[in-house]
């Protein structure tokens, strides 16, 4: 009896040692490697805020009304905001009001002229790119050309829709300055009331002031948006920040909505700032400013969002995955499989991305690699793929 349990546990023995033996080869995963269009981002949090937002100011020393306006109200161009009861003014006060008013009337003749030169600058540039399409359309320039003759338009219009904001600021300079004068002794008379009017239609973004008491000239009253448009701010760091360009693609994304919105990059802001982290890490930053193309009306000034700026794009380029990427001997090497064994390649990669890099060297298209791989898989082993 006891030489048949001993035979038997040899048995067993033996079964569990062929057991081991034949799933010893480690399990991993694969991808594969195939040529795909890939899209270098360079990706941060950021936030929306009004696009040339006004400030209304107090025009002169005046005792401010009781105001019904509240944050988030819509309101056209010239719809009242606050009452003002106006004080009398000295003498001098009235001569510097009336300088005001010919310093202001001046900025307007240039914000006039300004406009009209950004307006020929923009007919121009149409012109020019109506006539780079049809070349394009005989196929006698690239649509690398065309595309900068669009991006000229674009800047030409962003730089009439300034020249616009300027002017309307400078007739905002001058109501005000006219505004203070009608506080004055000598022009009008020692007490009356003036009303506030919204300088451009649209939505009331703060109000600073609620009323019932004196203010002082330049006290800020009401902020209100320009049309509610809307530009993004994203804060970079400053290596990241000097692979972006203006007219870069900016993807919109984590803003509350599963909608990827598209924007352009308008320009980088010139000087830089210092960041904390949050582990305390000083870091060098910089603000990317950029518009946006695709407008909804759910998202607000001030909100979050999540921008992958478009640095680079490439067109059915062979990729591999970077979970399959590793470093050794200071070179990108990644494990192919080979007739069921890993077989160590060193590669040479060019752009990456989180998910995907490109390959340059050292992998041909539609070769198995592995991803995550333990420190089970070395040179040569056989593995057992999932």
């Amino acid at each position: 009896m006891r030489k048949w349990i001993v035979g038997f546990l040899a048995l067993l023995l033996i079964a569990v040692v062929v057991i081991n033996s034949s799933s010893s080869a480690p399990r991993v995963e694969t991808a594969l490697v195939e040529r795909r269009d890939l899209l270098i981002t360079v990706q941060e949090q950021g936030r929306t805020r009004a696009r040339l937002p006004y400030t209304v100011t107090a025009p002169v020393n005046a005792y401010m009304q009781r105001t019904t306006v509240i944050e988030g109200l819509r309101v056209e161009q010239g719809q009242a905001l606050a009452e003002l009861s106006l004080l009398a003014e000295d003498n001098r006060a009235e001569a510097s009001y009336r300088a005001n008013l010919q310093a202001a009337e001046a900025r307007r003749r240039v914000a006039d002229a300004s406009l009209a030169e950004a307006e020929s600058a923009l007919a121009r540039a149409r012109n020019e790119a109506d006539r780079r399409e049809r070349l394009y359309l005989d196929r006698l320039i690239g649509s690398e050309e065309v595309e900068l003759y669009r991006q000229a338009v674009q800047v030409a219009e962003s730089r009439q829709q300034s020249a616009r904001s300027s002017l309307a600021a400078a007739q905002a300079d001058i109501e005000g300055a006219r505004a203070r004068l009608m506080g004055s002794g000598s022009t009008a008379e020692t007490e009356g009331n003036l009303t506030l009017s919204a300088p451009v239609s649209g939505t009331v973004l703060a109000v600073h002031e609620r009323g019932d008491r004196a203010v002082a000239a330049g006290t800020a009253l009401f902020d209100i948006s320009d049309g509610d448009a809307l530009e993004l701010v994203v804060d970079l760091l400053t290596q990241d920040a000097v692979r972006v360009s203006a007219g870069d693609e900016i993807l919109i994304s984590g803003w509350g909505s599963t909608e990827t919105l598209r924007g352009i990059v308008d320009y980088v802001e010139p000087q830089a700032f210092t960041k904390f982290s949050a582990l305390g890490v000083e870091e060098q930053r910089v603000n990317v400013i950029g518009s946006l193309i695709q407008h909804h009306p759910a998202l607000g000034a001030g909100y979050r969002i999540e921008a992958a700026i478009v640095v680079a794009q490439h067109e059915q380029t062979l990729a591999v995955p970077t979970s399959a990427l590793f470093r050794r001997n200071e070179q990108w090497h990644v494990f192919a499989v080979v007739d069921g064994r890993a077989s160590l390649r060193a590669v040479q990669i060019g752009d990456r991305n989180r998910e995907q890099a490109q390959v340059l060297d050292g992998l041909q298209a539609d070769e198995t690699v592995i991803i995550f791989p333990s420190d089970l898989v070395v040179d040569g082993v056989e593995v057992s793929v999932e």
